[in-house]
């Protein structure tokens, strides 16, 4: 017996590791891409990251009060700066610290859905348990929503938030049991690191709660309840820290984000449809961007929106009623869209990356699906398939969508191709084409960044620039 279960544990990280390779193999032409976005900010002209006194700030969470850009994510900039202690500001190791991170994920997920579809208390063969966390984790490897936090390397905190709560609820599995001391520490201090990542890790303690409930309501109660309980300190200690050292003055964020819709009232009558458009981005990624405006919700009315999202949580929970496994996953994607979801004001109030834990939770359902149905071969077989066509579908695209995020130029060109009212992406397809020496496409992009607000001051700027570049210096003066 005990050589069936060593060989049994030696398959399953075998093919934890096949599929993590598979995911870093899809990733692999971003290795030579360059920074965009907030890494162009963050990583190549600021110099915060690159200067290892702070790292004092930050493992003393002094950074919590200073104004420096994702000050509230210390575990995030900590990963920065180690990159930078390697290679300074040579993107390729920061994307390959990317691409190993997100190849880590995908592993643990696959890790975590053997072992919970294994305890579904079906009589399927380990192979099926085996396929369908693999389909599960492939999908959540390739879709390409999550090409933005793995190809643009100033959104990791997605995928460290993502790794610090998968590894919290491993270390979790073997609680209390053998070093329920260590094991118990390093499971609260992942989930802190999560919190420390970015706003969804917050969700790690009440995932904790629930995956105690599901699946370990038979231990000891007091150990777990020490546990939780720890977790829920150590990370609301974070929260109220995050909020009550805040800065009252900030050079970088000069005003603070409003509700959408113009309060909490108006943000709960246009969330339905962000909710939504995500989905749609979910089931048919064909026009993803970096940057959405109201206008990408043209297309989707509240009836619509409320009628979409009706079916969608009732397919939920039918899944959830049967399988515990799909009822984590079902809170998984919830709470991981709830902190991201404009109840407290963001700055950017849609983002594909906002799906990268979510996804991890329709990875979890979509394992439970195929477990639900193991036992009718022909079923089981054909919706395999079908998963098996969509992961080839969405690596695809995923594959594609790369390029997008390899330069400046190649992000902004498809950003406003994708999202035309988008200010952001006008004025930075200005700054990519102004450095790129086609002067007059990068005026034209300025215009069309300052028609939409005429206060515009990096705009203005951009186009001051470019002037001067082009010799009309006196023009330049007066703008």
């Amino acid at each position: 017996m005990r050589d069936v279960a060593a060989s049994q544990v030696r398959l399953r990280w075998a093919c934890a590791l096949a599929v993590a390779f598979a995911a870093f193999l899809l990733y692999l032409p971003s290795l030579w891409s360059g920074f965009v976005y907030d890494a162009e900010i963050q990583i190549a002209s600021d110099s915060y990251i690159h200067t290892p006194a702070h790292f004092a700030d930050i493992l003393t969470l002094r950074v919590l009060g200073q104004d420096v850009l994702d000050r509230d994510r210390p575990a995030h900039l900590l990963s920065l700066m180690l990159d930078a202690l390697v290679w300074g500001r040579n993107p390729f190791g920061y994307h390959l610290t990317s691409n190993l991170l997100h190849a880590a994920n995908v592993a643990l997920l696959f890790l975590l859905l053997v072992r919970l579809g294994a305890r579904e208390g079906r009589s399927a063969a380990e192979w099926k348990v085996l396929l369908a966390a693999a389909l599960g984790a492939l999908l959540f490897a390739a879709h390409p929503a999550l090409t933005e936090p793995v190809a643009e390397v100033s959104d990791r905190e997605d995928l460290l938030a993502t790794f610090f709560i998968l590894l919290g609820l491993t270390l979790a599995d073997g609680f209390p049991g053998r070093h329920a001391f260590l094991r118990g520490g390093a499971c609260v201090l992942a989930l802190f690191l999560a919190a420390a990542s970015k706003e969804t890790g917050y969700m790690g303690p009440p995932l904790l709660a629930l995956y105690g409930w599901l699946y370990h309501r038979d231990s000891r109660r007091r150990p777990w309840i020490a546990l939780v309980g720890a977790a829920f300190l150590v990370v609301g200690t974070l929260a109220v820290a995050r909020f009550a050292l805040e800065p009252t003055v900030s050079k970088i964020f000069t005003h603070k984000p409003g509700y959408i819709g113009g309060s909490l009232g108006g943000t709960l009558l246009i969330q339905p449809r962000i909710w939504t458009f995500l989905l749609a981005n979910v089931a048919w990624p064909l026009h993803l961007a970096a940057d959405y405006r109201p206008q990408n919700l043209a297309w989707i009315t509240l009836p619509g929106a409320l009628a979409t999202l009706a079916f969608f949580v009732g397919a939920q929970a039918c899944f959830a009623w049967k399988s515990r496994l799909a009822l984590l996953g079902v809170a998984i994607f919830w709470l991981g869209l709830a902190p991201v979801s404009n109840f407290i004001p963001l700055f950017q109030p849609i983002g594909d990356r906002f799906l990268y834990l979510p996804i991890t939770g329709l990875a979890a359902t979509l394992c439970a699906a195929l477990l639900l149905v193991s036992r009718r071969a022909w079923l089981f077989a054909g919706l395999s398939a079908t998963c098996a066509c969509a992961w080839i579908f969405f690596g695809v695209l995923a594959f594609q969508r790369q390029a997008v995020f390899a330069n400046p130029l190649a992000l902004w060109s498809d950003t406003v191709e994708k999202s035309p009212a988008s200010m952001t992406a006008f004025n930075g397809l200005g700054y990519a084409l102004s450095d790129a020496g086609r002067y007059d496409e990068a005026l034209r992009a300025f215009g069309r960044a300052l028609g939409g607000s005429r206060d515009y001051a990096d705009a203005w700027a951009g186009a001051a620039i470019t002037l001067d570049r082009m010799g009309r210096v006196t023009d330049a003066e007066s703008t």
